[in-house]
């Protein structure tokens, strides 16, 4: 027993040193910097793909996401007429359809969905709404309808807002920085409203229009008080404060060049976006559980028109923002979600005929 004992203490303090060994930690202005070296992604568990079952026939499909290791979300496009189609996977019965398309009370006309472990969060950028989706209510509730949340209807989102309390926190669109062009504009990353006030204050005197670059993707948690952002452009996250200071940025693992981009006009504002084909990728999003982030990262130059070439690592953290672990698929994931023990992953792939397939990733033992 004390042999056994002692194996497992060495192993632990092996698994610690080596992720201590793969990052740096400075502070900057009491915001704790971590570097995260390259080999992180050469170093990954590999992971091998199953298939596993989800509806051949849905045509309409965009992304798959399972919930619990037994509940499958279908996201739908505007063909089929609703968003989201909820399965059993034991016994293949549908269980609901919701959010219909359509110009009416409760539909959507332009939908985009982050799939946050137990909750779903769908935005529609056109009417202005948000739906935070329980789905542990559509499972015990027949008549359960998704919580509408309103939101501004002067502010420019360009990425899913997220509720924390009474709150609706927004990245500012104004908040960009590429010294190759000389854009320096760096007022707070996140703005928020409140349910007494829907209109966030965001000051709009910056000389260049940034909305159409520097995306990203945002999340939170208020049990743990953590809220991050993810960027789409750069290898970084930031992670905040409940009051939106910023408090750790994890930087790396791959040190990426600048986005390529094109200015227009001359006097007052000037519109910015990118400019050719190839542009640079980081994080392409995330799913959450309990105590762990993931986030689907490239670390590459991608080309606009053949990203199906340049696969996915999906990257570990905890709410804090302290690295855990990478893992290395096989191929480009286009939505992801984790089993409820977090050892296995669920993925939206392309097949060889371009359609979207839902695979299971799991561990390669020995590796």
């Amino acid at each position: 027993m004390r042999l056994y004992t002692l194996t497992i203490n060495f192993i632990m303090m092996l698994v610690l040193i080596t992720i201590a060994s793969s990052c740096s930690e400075k502070k900057i202005d009491n915001i704790e910097i971590v570097t995260l070296e390259d080999r992180l992604l050469s170093d990954s568990n590999l992971l091998k793909t199953d298939s596993i079952w989800y509806p051949i026939d849905s045509i309409y499909a965009k992304k798959f996401y399972v919930y619990a290791d037994t509940i499958l979300i279908m996201e739908n496009n505007k063909a089929a007429g609703n968003f989201l189609n909820i399965y059993n996977m034991h016994n293949h019965q549908l269980i609901a359809k919701l959010l219909p398309f359509g110009e009416g009370p409760g539909e959507l006309l332009y939908a985009q969905m982050h799939y946050d472990g137990s909750f779903m969060r769908v935005v529609d950028y056109i009417k202005r709404t948000l739906y935070n989706i329980n789905i542990e209510n559509i499972l015990n509730d027949n008549s359960y309808i998704p919580e509408l949340i309103p939101l501004s209807q002067n502010y420019i989102i360009t990425t899913s807002p997220v509720s924390y309390g009474d709150s609706i926190i927004y990245v500012n669109p104004f908040h960009y920085v590429n010294r190759q062009a000389n854009i320096v504009q760096q007022p707070p990353r996140l703005i928020a409203s409140s349910s007494k006030n829907i209109e966030p204050k965001m000051p709009m005197d910056f000389d260049y229009m940034t909305f159409n670059v520097g995306q990203g993707y945002l999340g939170a948690n208020t049990h743990l008080g953590s809220i991050f952002f993810a960027s789409n452009e750069n290898s970084t996250i930031e992670f905040y404060s409940s009051d939106l200071k910023p408090i750790k940025k994890v930087v790396g693992p791959v040190s990426l060049p600048e986005a390529r981009l094109s200015i227009s006009g001359e006097d007052g504002k000037r519109e910015v976006v990118y400019k050719g084909m190839l542009q640079p990728e980081a994080y392409r999003g995330f799913t959450s559980s309990a105590d762990y982030l993931f986030f689907l990262y490239t670390g590459k130059e991608v080309p606009l028109d053949n990203q199906k070439d340049f696969k996915s690592y999906i990257l570990c953290f905890d709410w804090k923002g302290n690295f855990q672990k990478s893992y290395s698929p096989s191929s480009r994931i286009y939505a992801l979600s984790v089993s409820a023990t977090s050892e296995t992953f669920y993925a939206t792939i392309m097949s060889e005929d371009g359609n979207p397939k839902l695979v299971k990733l799991t561990h390669i033992e020995n590796n």
